[in-house]
């Protein structure tokens, strides 16, 4: 009906008029109006950031008010001849020069020819150079003169996608403001308020995928909109939408992903199949998956996380597939699918890896049967320790125990005993009662230094909840010569975060303020011994005897425990 209307070019249409229109770039446009009501303007501005983020958009803002003889506060008045020819595009007080086509050096010649003159209409002269790092090494220094002994009436703008392409002799005279992509909410947001003033009917779905393809940046968005829509007759329907962005729709892959999760191996191939029917790309099917799982990672691991790239309905989502497995287990998949990435690339049969980390995902190994199997061994454990306080013979040590399935079926119990009785005869068994008072493993630094502990890690999460997270999942283990030992069980990605300098400075600064004489920490692998349970001879045994790797490693219950 009103597809005539809407083809005036919505990027053009939606231009914001106004400072407070801009969209994204709050603290930037806050301080341009500052600047602009206090009378303090600099002579050369840098605006540096991506592509359609509003640089170009906010330098005519800046200069129309700056130009405009009416104005009062921060904002042009919009009304009087300077500002009519100002929205006209006529006026000659405000030059555009465009650094990519015009990489001559004779625009900045006659540039510098032209500075001296005074403005025709106002009080200045705004030159605006867009993508200024692409001019000629000569241009660059004869704008250099001009930025060095500016006439008083002349205000530049320098608008560039790389601003390290800038010499620093240029960088050091303006001031510089950084534009960011926009936020995908605000996009979201932005395109929802046009779409309704321009009564286009449109399905809440198709935004997630428009504002996906756009990466931040809002004139991105309209044009990829504007193209939506036409193709949508008018329409803007989710399907057709990732149809034309060659994406698959979003909610293909988190179903997919979901089937991933879930160990729905037929679901999950079928899926691939359908893609694969429908003349999707494979590999970027592949890449999407990647970036859902690395989402639920993020948010499973610290659940207070703000995600920029995500609307809160997206993230409630993703919140909901993290439900259905254990931080392990998610790792395991991303890893499969990592890896399948990398293999897609270089295979002559790309379907097929993306099938073999599918099912490798869908088939991994599931910590319940791990429990079980530590149940099991519990069990064992007990059923010894009762006969042994009854012989008077040591207990084993728990780390053995927790290898012994591979070695003895379960039935086989009793057939144990004996592998284990002959165990040194170091301290006579405890009596089982103070046993279970006695805490994990902890030689008594004890209570104090686990309550401590919990602060510390309360304190770290509030710094950096992924910090705090893989902290909660490490256990003090006592302080010697101002060296706090800290086990740690968690898989390499655990060990690579509180490698990593800046992180053990957070951790070390807040440690001093609760364990008192400490100056350093010492961060060992958990499980047995300072090896750590994946070192363990059995542990690697098991894993060359059947193919496999370590999914997970969870501490043992204390001994005592649910007797």
């Amino acid at each position: 009906m009103h597809g005539h209307l809407t083809y005036q070019v919505l990027a053009r249409k939606w231009r914001p008029q106004t400072f407070d229109a801009v969209v994204g770039q709050d603290a930037i446009t806050r301080t341009l109006r500052n600047a602009l009501a206090s009378g303090r303007i600099a002579h050369a501005y840098l605006f540096a950031g991506p592509r359609g983020v509003g640089k170009t958009t906010t330098a005519r803002l800046l200069a129309r008010a700056l130009l405009c003889p009416e104005r009062t506060g921060p904002e042009p008045c919009g009304a009087c001849a300077v500002c009519r020819e100002a929205l006209a595009g006529t006026l000659v007080d405000v030059l555009e020069i465009d650094g990519a086509s015009n990489r001559g050096i004779e625009e900045i010649r006659t540039l510098r020819e032209n500075v001296k003159y005074a403005p025709a209409r106002g009080r200045y002269k705004v030159y605006i150079i867009d993508e200024v790092h692409q001019l000629t090494e000569a241009a660059f220094n004869a704008l250099l003169k001009t930025l060095e002994e500016p006439p008083g009436h002349v205000v530049f703008v320098l608008a560039t996608t790389d601003p390290r392409d800038i010499p620093a002799t240029v960088l050091s005279r303006v001031q510089r403001f950084d534009f960011r992509p926009i936020a995908p909410d605000a996009l979201t947001d932005t395109l929802e308020r046009i779409l309704r003033e321009e009564k286009i009917p449109f399905e809440p779905a198709a935004l997630p995928v428009i504002v996906r393809g756009a990466e931040g940046s809002l004139r991105d968005a309209l044009s990829l909109l504007d193209t939506a829509i036409a193709y949508g007759n008018g329409r803007l329907e989710a399907a057709p939408v990732a149809q034309l962005l060659g994406a698959t729709a979003p909610a293909a892959v988190g179903a997919f992903a979901a089937a991933l999760v879930a160990h729905d191996t037929p679901a999950a191939l079928e899926a691939i199949d359908r893609t694969a029917r429908e003349g999707e790309d494979l590999q970027a099917f592949a890449r999407d998956v990647v970036e859902v799982l690395r989402r639920a990672l993020v948010l499973k691991a610290a659940p207070t996380a703000k995600l920029a790239d995500l609307t809160h309905q997206e993230g409630n989502e993703l919140r909901k597939l993290g439900e259905a497995a254990s931080l392990d287990e998610i790792l395991y998949v991303l890893r499969a699918f990592l890896e399948a990435d990398a293999l897609m690339r270089e295979s002559p049969h790309p379907r097929v890896e993306l099938e073999i980390a599918t099912v490798r995902a869908t088939r991994r190994p599931v910590p319940q049967a791990l429990d079980d199997v530590l149940r099991r061994v519990d069990e064992a454990q007990a059923q010894l320790r009762q006969q042994s306080v009854a012989t008077g013979a040591a207990q084993a040590p728990a780390a053995q125990a927790s290898l012994l399935p591979e070695a003895t079926p379960s039935a086989a119990r009793p057939a144990s005993e004996p592998r284990r009785a002959p165990n040194p005869p170091a301290p006579p068994a405890r009596p089982t009662a103070p046993s279970q008072a006695a805490p994990r493993s902890t030689p008594p630094p004890g209570a104090d230094l686990a309550t401590a502990w919990e602060r510390v890690v309360d304190e770290v999460m509030r710094k950096k909840a992924t910090l705090g997270a893989v902290l909660a999942q490490a256990e003090p283990r006592g302080v010697s010569e101002g060296t706090l030992t800290i086990v740690l069980t968690g898989n390499h990605f655990h060990r690579e975060m509180l490698a990593d300098t800046a992180n053990r400075d957070v951790i070390v600064q807040v440690v001093r303020r609760y364990v008192s004489g400490v100056e350093r920490i010492d961060v060992q692998a958990g499980g047995a011994g300072p090896g750590g349970v994946a070192e363990h001879p059995e542990v690697q045994a098991a894993v060359a005897e059947f193919q496999g790797e370590v999914v997970a490693v969870r501490p043992r219950q204390p001994e005592g425990e649910g007797q």
